[in-house]
Formats: C-alpha cells, sequence, structure tokens
C-alpha cells in the first residue's frame, strides 16, 4: 500500500533531522571523522540557514557573512549540543538568526555612523533630510522655506538636533536611538520632542515676520 504523500514528506524529514543530529555529534567529537561530517553537514544546511540569514539582513551578500560567521559558531558550538534536548535544525537556525540580527545591528550602525557631524554641519544633513530641488511653481517658497530651515537647525542644541537627523533621515526609533546612542530612552525622547517642538517653533517665527 502507498503512503500518503504527506507521510512521505514526514518521513523524509525525520530522516534528514536523524542524519543532520548525527553530523552534529560526529563534528563535537572533534576526531578524524569530524572535518568530513562538517563538510557535510554544511551541505545540507547551507540553503536552508541561508535563507533564515538572508530574511533577517535583507540583503544576499550580508546573509552569506551571516552564514560563514553562523557556521563557525557552529564548529565551536557544536560540543555544547544536546541531542536529548534540542532539535538539530532548529539549534542551528537559532545561532544563525541571532548572528544575522547582530550583523543587520552593526550594519544599521555603521551606516548612521556619518550623521554624528550633524552638530557641525547642519546645511548638509539639511540637504539629506529635505528635498530643496525647487519646482516651477514654487521655487521662492522653497528658497525661503531651506532658508529658515537651516537657520532652525542651526540652533538648536547637537543633542537635539542629532537626534531629529537619525529619526527622520535614518528613520531610527526611540529605541535604535537609544541603543545607538547608548542614551536612556526617556532621554532620547525627550531630545526628540524638544528638538520637534524648537524647529515648529523657530520656523512659525520667521513664517510671521515674514508676512
Amino acid at each position: 500500500m502507498p503512503h500518503p504523500k504527506g507521510a512521505v514528506g514526514r518521513l523524509s524529514w525525520m530522516q534528514d533531522d536523524q542524519e543532520i543530529k548525527r553530523l552534529l555529534l560526529l563534528t563535537a567529537a572533534r576526531d578524524r571523522g569530524s572535518a568530513e561530517a562538517f563538510e557535510r553537514l554544511y551541505r545540507m544546511c547551507a540553503p536552508l540557514l541561508l535563507g533564515v540569514a538572508q530574511r533577517v539582513v535583507g540583503r544576499r551578500e550580508l546573509a552569506e557573512e551571516v552564514l560563514h560567521d553562523g557556521f563557525a559558531a557552529i564548529w565551536r558550538a557544536a560540543e555544547r549540543f544536546d541531542p536529548l534536548t534540542a532539535q538539530p535544525v532548529a539549534w542551528m537556525v537559532a545561532i544563525v538568526r541571532n548572528r544575522a540580527i547582530d550583523v543587520r545591528a552593526s550594519h544599521d550602525v555603521s551606516r548612521v555612523d556619518s550623521y554624528h557631524a550633524a552638530e557641525d554641519e547642519p546645511d548638509g544633513v539639511l540637504d539629506r533630510l529635505f528635498d530643496w530641488s525647487p519646482g516651477e511653481d514654487d521655487a521662492e517658497d522653497r528658497r525661503r522655506a531651506a532658508h529658515w530651515l537651516r537657520g532652525c537647525l542651526g540652533k538648536l542644541k547637537a543633542a537635539e538636533r542629532q537626534a531629529l537627523v537619525l529619526a527622520f533621515d535614518h528613520g531610527l526609533s526611540h529605541g535604535d536611538l537609544a541603543a545607538h546612542l547608548q542614551k536612556p530612552l526617556g532621554t532620547v525622547k525627550t531630545w526628540v520632542r524638544r528638538g520637534m517642538d524648537n524647529l515648529r517653533q523657530c520656523v512659525e517665527a520667521h513664517m510671521g515676520a515674514a508676512r
């Protein structure tokens, strides 16, 4: 009697799971067959783990970096794998996913490091924050607004200006800002709120004076 299709799939997966467990244990043994077992483990699991990494980091080249680091971590941690309490695939997925989260975080931080110069270069920051390209109908209004905003951003306290740039130009949340700036969450929220209030009041004052 033929097996139902779903039963065959489950049987195949169980066999793969047992084989992965066996290869992990051989890798952990650190004997003459460990390198060969690890190489086979890589061939079996790399496609799955690459997909896990890419879903987290979003980019193929970063996912490949995560995969490399993840398998290095798996090699180092193989001795700690407990076949009685852990599923082998889930155990490896957790290692790779955690590494992917770390890589994504460090990559995001490296992308915003350049904005620490905001306190010294408010004009350049505003060029990134706003689209100053004048349209045919409102070129003068845009030039005037650009002038006001440059002046107002330059008057903000350095911490407020940096928080606004990172939040609005890079899209960092309050929690991301707190982690990146290594400041309490409440402090960062205050900087963003005060910065927006001060910026709005400054621009409104310019608008009122221009009427």
